[in-house]
């Protein structure tokens, strides 16, 4: 059974992005939904551990490695044939929109926590 689909069909994102891609957009998912309850104190115990201590330094990862992944999925775009360079150029619009929001939603915990207030 093939489970690719024909050409000039729509495949799955999963399928068009690639796996490694799949899980680094969910991790980001993950941390971005993290990022409500991150208040700038630190928590060693109980469900709070993940958004005050383990979810911004994911952040932190994530801002330097999805500027990496669309740096390199550039480069590669260069000598890309044409669906090569349709599917590529979708992961780069693709991982710019997860940046942005990551940061969007991460960036009241930054100010908290560098207590930089853009209103004094």
């Amino acid at each position: 059974m093939n489970t690719m689909p024909a050409s000039g069909e729509a495949s799955p994102a999963i399928l068009r992005i690639g796996a490694l891609r799949a899980m680094l957009l969910a991790s980001v998912a993950v941390v971005i939904a993290a990022a409500p309850f991150a208040d700038g104190s630190v928590h060693v115990e109980d469900w709070r551990i993940f958004p005050s201590v383990i979810a911004p330094t994911l952040m932190m990862m994530l801002v330097f490695t999805l500027p990496l992944d669309i740096t390199m999925s550039r480069i590669f775009m260069s000598d890309a044939v044409a669906a090569e360079h349709e599917r590529l150029s979708f992961v780069i619009k693709l991982e710019i929109i997860a940046l942005v929001l990551l940061v969007a939603a991460w960036t009241p915990f930054l100010l908290n926590v560098l207590e930089l207030s853009p209103f004094s």
